[in-house]
């Protein structure tokens, strides 16, 4: 069985919460480490600031536009329809990052978003940035209870090599330990993707959560956070030490780590989302890890999938009229948001 990138996972489908360090670093506040910190314990955690700054790379292959080759974005959309009521909605697949190159979106996604009463979004992001209660809530679901810390949970030499990793590029400090090996994989994902130049950290959900915000359009949560959190919860311990230590390798070679990125970048910004499903696989997972990685992907992808559906449904029968917009990966292959609401007996219908 072959791995994905975990990158795809985090660009396209893990969670938007999984954007919230890059957001928060971007945006002058603190790091999510940093924040993270804060909501487990009131002491000072400076120790991060103390650490040394990220490596300038001289690899000038580490620059997106180097490899983007889709440069007029026109990603898929549907339209849903209950033949009986009538009523439909827009579905848009998302990228949590994107490049320089997104922006201005297409005329037919911004006429469907002018016309809509609301967005539905995978989690509303932009409401934890001001909410120490929410952010508290999110980080506590991510720490071991029981008195073990990572070091009891990641082999010695996974943990030093990403503990390494971490300090290199701004992303640990002491309290890290306290979480769990799913948020070191995100940490650690994120960390590398900021390796990479002139990626922006604006996806498309944040852009339209400013624009309702600004017109006063209604945002409502596809998921809820336990959803989002069980989502970076759900790799096992032996599944996220394959990943963390394969995914840190990957970055000693950046042009193939950013040409990886571009590629699906480029799937999605052409529309291509079936393709999402099967492009840039990497090394062979152990067979031993097989059963564990299928268990992520039910998590991750295939249980959320029917949520969203479900959710999707009951917009459509209350006659919600909002463009409903979730990482893109969440329509990929058979298994997709727009696959299961056509079994459900809704006409879908690709209208991008």
């Amino acid at each position: 069985m072959k791995i994905k990138r975990t990158a795809a996972a985090l660009l396209a489908a893990l969670c938007t919460l999984s954007a919230f360090s890059c957001t928060k670093r971007n945006s002058g506040g603190k790091s999510r480490a940093e924040v993270s910190s804060e909501v487990q314990t009131e002491e000072n955690t400076a120790e991060a600031a103390s650490e040394a700054a990220p490596e300038e790379t001289s690899d000038l292959n580490n620059d997106l536009n180097s490899y983007v080759t889709v440069k007029e974005t026109a990603p898929a959309m549907w339209k849903v329809t209950d033949e009986k009521t009538g009523n439909s909605i827009y579905m848009l697949g998302t990228m949590h990052m994107v490049t320089g190159y997104t922006y201005p979106l297409p005329d037919y996604i911004m006429d469907v978003y002018e016309s809509c009463d609301g967005i539905a979004v995978e989690y509303d992001i932009s409401s934890m940035m001001s909410d120490f209660t929410q952010i508290q809530d999110f980080y506590s679901k991510l720490i071991y209870t029981d008195g073990t810390t990572v070091k009891d949970h990641l082999s010695e030499e996974t943990y030093e090599k990403a503990k390494k990793f971490m300090g290199e590029n701004m992303f640990y400090n002491q309290m890290m330990d306290s979480y769990n090996v799913g948020f070191w994989e995100v940490e650690i994902e994120t960390a590398a993707m900021m390796k990479m130049k002139n990626l922006n950290e604006q996806g498309v959900d944040s852009v339209f959560l400013s624009l309702a915000q600004r017109d006063g359009k209604e945002i409502v949560n596809v998921e809820s956070l336990d959803v989002q959190t069980a989502a970076m919860n759900a790799p096992s311990d032996e599944l996220c030490d394959f990943m963390i230590s394969q995914l840190i390798d990957s970055t000693e070679d950046m042009a193939s780590y950013t040409e990886s990125f571009a590629r699906q970048y480029d799937l999605w910004a052409s529309g291509e989302i079936d393709s999402l499903d099967e492009a840039d696989v990497e090394n062979d997972i152990p067979s031993d890890l097989e059963d564990d990685y299928a268990d992520y992907l039910e998590v991750i992808l295939y249980d959320r999938n029917k949520g969203m559906a479900e959710k999707a449904d009951e917009f459509l029968k209350e006659g919600k009229n909002y463009f409903f917009m979730v990482g893109a990966a969440h329509f990929a292959g058979k298994k997709g948001v727009d696959d299961l609401l056509e079994e459900m007996g809704y006409t879908v219908e690709r209208v991008a």
